[in-house]
């Protein structure tokens, strides 16, 4: 699962995220990739939000990225598309999470 993630991930930023690309580059038939994450009792959406989300908050612990840009970074076109979509993830926008994350 792991290197599907890490594949999601690059697939984010380059804006190629389309699932038979990424089962390819993991030398899977698209099918057999969406076989796997099933077995695995995951789907590719699901898998894809989980590493958005996960991408998300690491960046966010970082102050070197701004909102817009690790919007982008997560393959959001908008930051307030990035903004609803994290709010609805971890229930407090990006801005307030980060806040939070780096007080002392």
């Amino acid at each position: 699962m792991s290197r599907s993630k890490d594949a999601i991930a690059q697939a984010l930023s380059e804006g190629t995220l389309k699932m038979a690309e990424i089962a390819r580059g993991l030398g899977f038939s698209a099918r057999s990739f969406e076989r796997r994450l099933s077995e695995h009792g995951m789907s590719y959406h699901a898998l894809t939000e989980e590493t958005r989300r996960d991408l998300a908050e690491g960046l966010l612990r970082e102050e070197r990225h701004s909102l817009a840009e690790i919007a982008f970074l997560t393959g959001f076109s908008e930051q307030s598309a990035f903004t609803r979509a994290f709010k609805r993830w971890m229930g407090t926008t990006p801005a307030s999470y980060r806040k939070d994350r780096l007080l002392p």
